[in-house]
């Protein structure tokens, strides 16, 4: 994990990896269709909504309790969307606006810097950019990592966020982008989707926050 935005928040570097949510699916008999795209362990984990993201990040919060790795003052999340923002190197004002009304605010700026189109290795995108290799998602980590040091803050797979869209409930906040998508709007560093939390796709997955008083 990388400490970010507050000093008692660390982002895990890169999504949550198809191993990790199976060993959590398995250990708690949560139901768990996996995607028809060829996936390999260190793949982010997919076809998990928003729901099955927040039921994680408490399996694993309890889990790391009860083996001593975390205190009981620590917890996993999802990410704030303002925190997501920061970690992708977004400058936005703290101006208590909803997801929704920043949507794609900032112009011009990617998750790779300002040029379009994506130069080549910048994440995994449509194939139509011809940017990577892979046909449908990658292992993390495939791509270099941004300035702190986190892993495909763009491309790869849609990022679920603890909040609401809208800011009155509802919908929930999708950051990011993924391996289909080649809309340059869609691939902005402000672009958020406001998708219902019991949405699974094949091309969203997620992140997790540790928060707490770090060791």
């Amino acid at each position: 994990e990388v400490p970010l935005v507050l000093p008692t928040v660390l982002f895990s570097v890169w999504d949550t990896r198809l191993q990790d949510y199976e060993a959590f699916a398995t250990a708690t008999g949560r139901s768990w269709d996996k995607p028809s795209i060829s996936q390999g362990p260190d793949h982010p984990a997919v076809n998990v909504s928003w729901n099955d993201a927040q039921a994680f990040a408490n399996w694993l919060t309890e889990k790391e309790r009860r083996d001593g790795t975390l205190t009981a003052g620590q917890h996993y999340r999802l990410p704030a969307d303002r925190e997501w923002s920061v970690a992708v190197g977004l400058k936005e004002p703290l101006d208590g606006k909803s997801p929704q009304a920043k949507d794609m605010n900032i112009k011009n700026v990617y998750p790779w810097g300002t040029q379009w189109p994506p130069p080549r290795g910048a994440g995994n995108y449509a194939q139509s950019l011809n940017v990577d290799k892979f046909d449908y998602t990658s292992p993390v980590g495939s791509f270099a990592a941004n300035r702190f040091g986190l892993y495909d803050m763009g491309g790869n797979v849609w990022q679920w966020c603890g909040d609401s869209f809208s800011g009155n409930g509802g919908n929930r906040v999708l950051r990011g982008g993924a391996w289909a998508i080649f809309d340059s709007s869609l691939l902005l560093s402000s672009c958020r989707s406001g998708i219902a939390p019991d949405h699974r796709g094949s091309n969203v997955g997620f992140r997790v926050v540790l928060v707490g008083s770090l060791r």
